[in-house]
């Protein structure tokens, strides 16, 4: 019995041991990964806002992931290896392998694109739209400039076109839009491209026309009227449309004509007043388009007066939206050049981006000071003893610490808007309400912020003349 229970026993302790060791339950020499390489294939010639395709292989087979090492210069897509050229110089493109259990990582490569100007330039179209007999509809093309595209139909009986890309079917048939672009001094003419829309003959009973698409209205160039401006109506109903009809809401104010644009008498600054498009073709009227707001887009420049940076000046340039129906202003924003930066030494000034308008006061004398912000809030610190008594409008004294203090300066600029008629010359009155603010950090004073308001501002500061003109 003892010897049967030894060699149980051992039975059992060799039967342990070797699943030990077919576990890995023995120390040994380590298991070493297998190294790997990276080579890339023939670099290709790259142009500026042009791509091309790079392709790296790793001798293991494994895939490979791309990165920009110059990402100012080029973008690459991490797996396909599409580069994209930003800017002119060397695009230095890295090539990377992360192995697995096998491998061992391998050591990055990279190679090098120079990215060249190409002076030459090609057009190319989107996908082409339906166009339906009689109906509009809208092309898109790109150079690889980045320069605008001229439109023209190389079948004008067929069907016209206008410098948006809006086609207007005349006939059934097949409709060729040609896309050109002249170049400049930095680049050649493209080849013409063209892109075919088919049109079939109108199937079915006759129908009212769709309702125009795209209504847009401005204050026009000449006094008292407003511009506006739509796409046709995508289908006719089968029968050419004959007019187009534009209605002001309230009603009162009606104009009818043959297409886009269509100028409509109204009183400035057409306060209250918007404005819808009605197609009619021989079956009737469609139903109205939508109605569209008097909307007038306007560049604008403020100047502040800086005694003690002369030559420079506080400037604010920047553009506005007036929606005359709503008598409101939209979307300031601009820059602010900080006047104590490059002072006589012939480079521009720093600029400050104002992009949020966060505040419009009226006046009471129909104007409104519209203000735009660096920062989306309307917390900006501004010191200066004088400052503090000033008669200007300005935002945040003192509600937040500056930056030498910790905290996040903020920089505006306040402009004042005449709501019957921005372009006018504004008063010596209304240039006082000017104002600006500048805290940002590493900017004009560091820990101390420049100021110009109605009374004098930090380092003497003050408004000295505001120009807005129609775009």
């Amino acid at each position: 019995m003892q010897i049967k229970y030894r060699m149980s026993k051992i039975c059992a302790l060799l039967m342990a041991t070797m699943l030990l060791l077919g576990c890995g339950g023995r120390s040994g020499a380590a298991i070493k990964a297998t190294s790997q390489t990276i080579s890339f294939s023939a670099a290709p010639a790259l142009s500026l806002n042009g791509t091309a395709t790079v392709a790296a292989s790793a001798s293991s087979g494994l895939a490979v992931s791309y990165s920009s090492i110059t990402p100012a210069v080029c973008s690459v897509h991490a797996v396909s290896g599409l580069v994209g050229a930003l800017a002119t110089g060397t695009c230095i493109v890295a090539a990377d392998q992360s192995g697995n259990d096998e491998f061992a990582p391998a050591a990055q490569v990279v190679q090098n694109l120079a990215v060249a100007f190409n002076p030459n330039q090609t057009i190319s179209f989107g996908a082409a739209p339906g166009l339906s007999v009689y109906g509009t509809a809208t092309v898109a093309a790109a150079a690889s400039s980045g320069l605008a595209v001229s439109y023209s139909s190389a079948t004008p009986v067929i069907c016209s076109v206008d410098s948006r890309g809006v086609v207007t079917d005349l006939l059934p048939g097949n409709c060729v839009i040609a896309a050109n672009q002249a170049g400049n001094a930095g680049y050649n003419p493209a080849p013409q491209t063209t892109q075919t829309l088919a049109v079939a003959a109108w199937s079915g009973a006759l129908t009212l026309p769709a309702a125009p698409t795209g209504v847009a209205a401005t204050l026009g160039n000449a006094a008292g009227t407003v511009t506006v401006s739509f796409i046709g109506s995508a289908s006719s109903g089968g029968s050419p449309v004959t007019a187009y009809t534009v209605t002001s809401v309230p009603t009162g104010i009606s104009v009818t004509g043959a297409a886009s644009p269509l100028n409509v008498p109204c009183a400035a600054p057409c306060s209250g007043y918007a404005f819808t498009v009605v197609a009619s073709n021989g079956s009737g009227n469609s139903p109205p388009s939508a109605a569209a707001d008097v909307l007038t887009n306007y560049n604008v420049t403020a100047t502040f007066y800086e005694p003690d940076t002369q030559p420079n000046n506080s400037v604010f340039t920047g553009s506005f939206t007036v929606d005359s129906t709503t008598r409101q202003v939209l979307n300031l924003k601009g820059a602010l050049t900080e006047s104590m930066t490059h002072i006589n030494d012939g480079q521009p000034m720093t600029t400050v981006a104002l992009v949020y308008q966060l505040a419009a006061v009226s006046d009471g004398q129909g104007g409104l000071l519209v203000s735009t912000f660096a920062l989306n809030t309307t917390d900006t610190f501004s010191e200066g003893g004088n400052a503090a008594g000033s008669q200007g409008l300005y935002y945040g004294y003192p509600s937040a610490k500056n930056p030498a203090a910790g905290g996040v300066g903020n920089s505006y600029a306040t402009i004042y808007v005449n709501l019957a008629n921005p372009a006018a010359a504004p008063t010596s009155a209304q240039v006082g309400k000017l104002a600006y603010g500048d805290c940002a950090p590493g900017g004009m004073m560091g820990d101390v912020c420049m100021t110009g308001y109605a009374g004098i501002g930090t380092m003497g500061g003050f408004p000295l003349a505001q120009t807005i003109a129609k775009q």
